[in-house]
């Protein structure tokens, strides 16, 4: 399973179910629907403290070493480290740990200049060679070996030779990462990126802080849960934590200008545990993430109403085709007959209750990229039975049964899209909602020739710039779930067979799947692919779009909405400026969060 469908099962998740995190404890009962609200050390009334701040945050258990993938990790980003660069209050890049920097003429090796004042939470200062140490330390291929932890994402920014030491093939000192001086950072990638400093502003780039190397090295996997071992340098350090309960942080005595808030509360628990409603009715919580069947009682809510939010997030919800030994979906106009039969501003309306906006982009969100919606693929009932009448499947006669295949067992959207296909194509459509380890192992089974399907396929999106194929084979083998269900269905089984070949390594799988693409794959989506490539080795933000337009308006995916989180914030909060690339829409930054007198 690739790393792609890791991502996506997190996000298939939170999506539907708006989840945020684990289990709940130290929390007494709500006697209206069995959940729980935080109570106990960190107190009630938050919003009468004007020192303390409290909202919910994911949690996992598994330690807060940025050089780890962990819900930790995300609350690291937020202020308990800091790197290079954040994200501002604008959104686009402000300074941190750097407070200057410059690239090349070619954007390919970007030096940052430190500040000289800034310190570890034990008073040690941050140097160059803090984030060289660092950087090498979660690219290494032993860390996550040695702790048994997921390694952190990579890619995000191409660092040179970050692969090659990832994989063993060169050791951590060719890593694109040098210190000239103690505070100067110069990093070197492996292709020229204007965007860089929006890269490490990404939450997929929160590994990229500092680290006191001389703490770490003696520090075990176990010590990352301690907030007492833990040396950082954000605004903000750890001083309680009780994983999948509750956290809570307070001011870094050393860090180089202040800090805004005297104690940040985090708490931790899903919709079944945590109901943030209640808490934030009762005081518990500043900030509180509802679930979309809260949305209206909320806004029914004169007090509450006014403090409802509704803020984008970077998931997308999509379909794309599954494997079938029937070629129907082959076909463009068949595509775009489906994605025009359904009802987006219905689903994100009704179904989701305002919680949604229609999306036009598998990668591509249109908060994010709106001249995605300059070419969008629009409801039209009539024009969708045309074009399906075209194909030779008048009101849907004698089109095979389409099957629709979710990742979880109980998904509204996916009803209501069966209930349009069926009322508006004429069409007899099966939904497969299944448990995640059997949505996985299904999605690989060919159809028979009586049947077509389309398969759930979330992700989280990025810059548009970051999602650009950089070669046909890399792409083709990192997204197969967008590509095989246009394979030849004869050539299918034989792709299956090296994809579920545990004694291949990556390479040889990757030298065998890739001629299987190439050649069983129709001409027009590998033209499409080819244009990918084409802008990304250009750094063509022209062709660029094109490529993005063409993939919408041939209809390879159908995108079908983009979240939005309905939050409420007090009144009294300033500087709560949402990180739209998580799902739970937390602050981009905890420093910048205030309450007025």
């Amino acid at each position: 399973m690739k790393r792609q469908w890791f991502i996506a099962g997190i996000a298939t998740t939170i999506v539907m179910g708006m989840a945020t995190g684990c289990s709940s404890g130290n929390s007494t009962s709500n006697s209206n629907n069995g959940t729980q609200t935080p109570t106990g050390s960190q107190g009630s009334a938050a919003s009468d403290a004007k020192d303390t701040f409290s909202m919910s945050f994911i949690d996992d258990g598994h330690g807060f070493d940025p050089g780890l993938f962990s819900w930790e990790m995300y609350q690291d980003g937020v202020g308990i480290f800091e790197g290079l660069v954040h994200t501002g209050p604008n959104g686009k890049p402000t300074a941190g740990i750097a407070t200057s920097w410059e690239s090349s003429k070619n954007n390919t090796v970007w030096t940052f200049h430190l500040r000289k004042d800034a310190k570890f939470t034990n008073g040690d200062p941050v140097t160059a060679q803090s984030f060289v140490y660092a950087m090498q330390r979660a690219v290494s291929p032993t860390l996550s070996v040695a702790t048994k932890a997921a390694s952190v994402p990579l890619g995000d920014v191409p660092i040179l030779n970050m692969m090659d030491v990832r994989t063993g093939a060169k050791p951590a000192s060719a890593l694109g990462v040098k210190a000239p001086d103690d505070y100067t950072v110069e990093i070197t990638l492996d292709r020229p990126d204007a965007n860089m400093l929006q890269d490490i502003c990404l939450p997929t780039s929160d590994w990229m802080v500092p680290l006191d190397q001389k703490v770490v090295e003696n520090m075990k996997p176990s010590d990352w849960t301690n907030p007492s071992k833990i040396v950082s340098d954000g605004p903000y350090m750890l001083k309680t934590y009780k994983a999948a309960t509750e956290g809570t942080l307070v001011p870094n005595p050393n860090y180089y200008t202040k800090v805004t808030m005297k104690k940040i509360n985090l708490f931790y628990g899903n919709s079944q545990t945590l109901d943030q409603l209640v808490a934030f009715k009762n005081g518990s919580l500043d900030a509180g993430l509802i679930q979309p069947e809260q949305v209206a009682a909320a806004q029914n809510d004169s007090s509450l109403k006014s403090q409802l939010n509704m803020w984008d997030t970077s998931a997308q919800y999509s379909y794309v085709p599954l494997p079938s030994k029937n070629t129907a979906l082959q076909n463009k106009n068949i595509r775009l007959a489906f994605e025009m039969a359904i009802d987006k501003n219905a689903i994100c309306q009704g179904v989701l209750k305002g919680t949604a906006s229609p999306a036009y982009g598998y990668f591509t969100p249109n908060w994010l990229d709106p001249w995605m919606a300059d070419n969008k693929v629009d409801y039209n009932v009539d024009k969708a039975k045309q074009l399906l009448a075209n194909a030779g499947y008048p009101d849907g006669k004698g089109f095979p049964t389409v099957i629709i295949l979710v990742g979880s067992t109980t998904d509204h959207v996916a009803e209501a899209i069966q209930q349009m296909w069926e009322q508006n194509l004429g069409v007899k459509v099966q939904l497969q909602a299944e448990e995640w380890g059997q949505f996985v192992t299904d999605m690989k089974k060919q159809l028979p020739a009586n049947e077509v399907g389309w398969l759930n396929s979330s992700t989280n999106a990025k810059y548009p710039q970051q999602m650009l194929p950089t070669t046909p084979s890399s792409w083709l083998i990192n997204h197969t779930d967008l590509a095989k269900g246009y394979m030849n269905p004869s050539a299918y089984s034989g792709w299956l067979k090296i994809d579920n070949n545990q004694d291949l390594d990556a390479a040889k799988k990757e030298n065998q799947e890739y001629p299987i693409f190439q050649q069983n794959l129709p001409k027009d989506y590998l033209d499409t692919l080819n244009l990918g490539v084409e802008a990304y080795q250009k750094q063509d933000d022209s062709l660029m779009k094109q490529y993005f337009t063409q993939m919408e308006q041939n209809a390879y995916t159908i995108p079908i909405y983009t979240p939005k989180q309905p939050i409420l914030l007090r009144k009294d909060v300033q500087g709560y400026y949402p990180n739209k690339f998580l799902l739970i829409d937390p602050p981009v930054w905890l420093n910048y969060i205030t309450k007025s007198n």
